[in-house]
């Protein structure tokens, strides 16, 4: 079921930063405007509110808590960075503490929501879709030949 989430949205959190450890849930962000595609493949798995983001969670077949993280399109680009940069730095910054991690996170998430610019229209938010899932698809770090491939619209 991860693998099929995944395929929608991606991976932030502990796992995406490295810093997990066996018992670590998963956390997935996706955008509002795929929310059908996240119904359709959790059917009618129950559904808890989260206590600590706006979303909720649900249990993978193996126990293991998913995460599901509904943001704004506008939002969608500025979470990826915000999780590529915590994946960068945070084994190196020495926060270990989940609350301290969540708020350094939220930070950088407003940095990059300030200074990425809207898109307009849901729709023309595909091509940022696209883009990243082309990125995440390709497990290859960012390097100069590929920045010039991800044309974002703005």
């Amino acid at each position: 079921m991860i693998n099929k989430l995944l395929k929608v949205g991606f991976l932030t959190g502990s796992r995406a930063f490295g810093t997990n450890r066996d018992d670590s849930d998963y956390d997935i962000v996706y955008s509002v405007d795929d929310s059908q595609k996240i119904n359709d493949i959790i059917g009618g798995m129950e559904r808890s509110p989260s206590e600590y983001f706006s979303g909720y969670f649900i249990r993978a077949d193996d126990g293991k808590q998913i995460n599901l993280i509904p943001v704004h399109p506008h939002e969608y680009l500025p979470w990826y960075l915000a999780t590529k940069a915590m994946t960068s730095t945070l084994k190196q910054s020495g926060i270990a503490d989940p609350i301290r991690k969540y708020s350094v996170f939220m930070g950088i998430v407003s940095l990059f929501k300030g200074t990425v610019e809207q898109c307009g229209s849901l729709n023309e938010y595909a091509i940022v879709k696209k883009n990243i899932a082309s990125w995440i698809n390709q497990n290859e770090p960012m390097g100069e030949e590929k920045k010039e491939e991800m044309i974002f619209p703005f």
